[in-house]
């Protein structure tokens, strides 16, 4: 029998509902202080198919009563609890020795013209040159979003913005799912600024209802990124962009393989980060961050109410984003 955890939450109307999950990640996330209320629900997770709801208030562990409990308890209980389940998503750690873009781009690489063939095929995609696609072969389908944005850093705290992607095979018979973390800088340089040079005098055709985030992170910066890459996923999907550009953007994003992505579901096991991440307490359902002894409002920003700020429809905390460049 496959690991299991069952959550009981208090609806807030007089009743209780427990809730069976099966894998990893949940896709709940909770302020770090008790009561643990859900705060955000990530789309097309697995709470959100077994309907859990923004509000409720989590009471139960398996078999461990949580109000009773302090924040840090909780969260330990919480941790050990999930370990079991399978992982469903490869999660990549904010290599935050990495602040600029030279030495993103010295970290992760790049791929050259002769690879990148080979380089697509780890994924499914069916390339004859590094500029030219298979005519008449079903590619799979792309789609990348993002999840919000924290800050780490103590005497100079950075914004790095969490990215979420997903690669479905053309047949639909597997998924890739995938989480990273990037600068805004970085997403600049070494994504926005390749994919206008790529396709030249036809961006505007696939972006133009879809502008780039501004210059130092100003509120509103989320939004813009989002729709930029909701505009890039339908680019890539009905092959605008060349299969160069596809390898960039899968390098930049640390994509999983098949092979890696397989890996990860049937031994439950995390893919090795780029660098140990830096970050403080949080409770959530995903293994974002380890535990360290930093300040919690250096946690992921929509995971934590801590900032100033008002919390919108989704659940994501607004404030202003400062020096993200």
């Amino acid at each position: 029998m496959e690991a299991q955890l069952v959550l009981v939450f208090d609806t807030g109307n007089g009743t209780q509902e427990a809730k069976v999950f099966t894998e990893q990640p949940l896709g709940l996330q909770f302020p770090s202080k008790m009561p643990i209320i859900v705060h955000r629900i990530r789309e097309g997770s697995q709470a959100e198919r077994i309907d859990v709801q923004l509000g409720w208030q989590l009471v139960k562990i398996g078999d461990e009563l949580v109000q009773a409990m302090t924040f840090k308890d909780a969260n330990r209980v919480f941790r050990e609890s999930i370990a079991p389940l399978p992982k469903r998503m490869v999660v990549r750690r904010a290599p935050v020795d990495a602040v600029s873009v030279a030495q993103l781009s010295d970290r992760i690489g790049s791929i050259g013209s002769a690879r990148v063939v080979s380089y697509l095929q780890q994924f499914g995609f069916a390339a004859q040159s590094a500029y030219v696609w298979q005519e008449d072969v079903k590619q799979p389908q792309v789609r990348l979003w993002l999840d919000g944005h924290r800050r780490y850093g103590v005497d100079r705290p950075h914004t790095w913005y969490v990215l979420l992607g997903k690669i479905i095979a053309s047949d639909a018979s597997s998924t890739a799912q995938w989480q990273v973390e990037r600068r805004l800088s970085h997403i600049r340089a070494l994504m926005h600024d390749r994919v206008k040079e790529d396709l030249s005098n036809e961006y505007n055709s696939y972006f133009e209802s879809s502008h780039f985030a501004y210059h130092g992170g100003p509120k509103g910066t989320t939004a813009r990124i989002s729709a930029w890459l909701a505009a890039l996923s339908k680019a890539i999907n009905v092959k605008a962009v060349s299969p160069f550009l596809v390898a960039s953007v899968l390098n930049f994003l640390e994509a999983p393989s098949r092979e890696q992505t397989a890996e990860q579901t049937s031994e439950s096991k995390p893919i090795t980060p780029l660098q140990k991440q830096t970050a403080g307490q949080t409770l959530e359902s995903e293994p974002i961050a380890p535990l360290h002894e930093q300040a919690a409002r250096q946690t992921l920003e929509e995971s934590e109410a801590i900032h100033a700020g008002s919390v919108n429809a989704t659940g994501i905390k607004q404030h202003e984003e400062e020096e993200d460049e």
